[in-house]
């Protein structure tokens, strides 16, 4: 029996074919075709150094070149500050569990895998595609709003409250341990609330957006975070499965399934927010 190929392998396949197609197609378009090559030499530089600071899994970095070169090349400078806003700040604050800090229930090798990549970035990949083939700012609005939500969870996870009894369950306010999934704390909280604003502040000066604008993602992005937070305490902590109607399969909720989960649902709110106020 053939083994199944990993979901993020089929990303990478996916995404560079339409690099390469968007690359063939806008070969008339300076701005895409240049772009599209110094992602990739840039990505593969950043993604290199990751590997090599042992912050990105081999996999890992192959995703992120990929992802990486679609974001330069799509979204410009702008985009690229605001992706390694995210990713550099999120490595600061990721420490092993060897520096006096108590173990995590997720804890592990810092490294960030393939999966993790995408589970991350896979809306505000989509959503740049659609914002180079629509033309459109919308769809801008609602990757930058995907990255506000990875890096909202991503602060409230690492700089969470460890005290005992801060940290209530989501769904029933019921008192878990640091780090639980489903858990929040006031201090966990604010630190998702001030990671959405960073990027909401800097997506709003990278592209000269109104202030509007900056409330949608500084909103969208925290609920999405808020999201998060609910469906690992449905989810994740009882491993609960869910079948997908029409094909019948079951699958699980793990980590990197709310990851993708919550970002997307942050974007596509950022998107409804954004029509709805045109």
């Amino acid at each position: 029996m053939t083994a199944a190929i990993p979901v993020d392998r089929k990303f990478n396949v996916v995404f560079t074919f339409i690099a390469v197609l968007l690359f063939m197609v806008d070969m008339g378009n300076p701005v895409y075709y240049w772009g599209i090559i110094g992602g990739l030499f840039l990505s593969f530089l950043f993604s290199l150094a990751a590997f090599l600071l042992q912050r990105l899994s081999l996999d890992g970095m192959f995703a992120a070149m990929v992802a990486g070169t679609l974001i330069f090349g799509l979204g410009g400078w702008p985009m690229a500050a605001i992706i390694l806003l995210f990713f550099i700040s999120s490595a600061v604050i990721s420490t092993p569990q060897d520096e006096g800090r108590p173990p995590r229930e997720d804890s592990g090798d810092v490294r960030r895998s393939g999966i993790q990549v995408w589970a991350n970035g896979f809306w505000m990949v989509v959503s740049l595609v659609m914002t180079a083939v629509f033309d459109s700012s919308v769809f801008l609005l609602g990757g930058v709003t995907a990255v506000a939500v990875a890096t909202a969870d991503t602060w409230a996870t690492e700089l969470r409250s460890r005290k005992e009894g801060a940290t209530r369950l989501i769904t029933t306010f019921e008192q878990v341990s640091s780090g639980a999934d489903g858990g929040i704390s006031l201090k966990g909280t604010a630190w998702a609330s001030a990671g959405s604003m960073l990027i909401a502040a800097a997506s709003t000066y990278f592209f000269s957006l109104t202030f509007g604008s900056f409330f949608i993602i500084f909103t969208a992005g925290f609920l999405g975070c808020v999201l998060d937070s609910y469906l690992g305490a449905i989810f994740q902590r009882d491993n609960r499965p869910i079948v997908i109607p029409l094909i019948q399969k079951e699958i699980t909720f793990d980590n990197n399934l709310v990851n993708a989960v919550s970002t997307g649902a942050g974007a596509f709110l950022a998107i409804i927010l954004r029509i709805s106020t045109i």
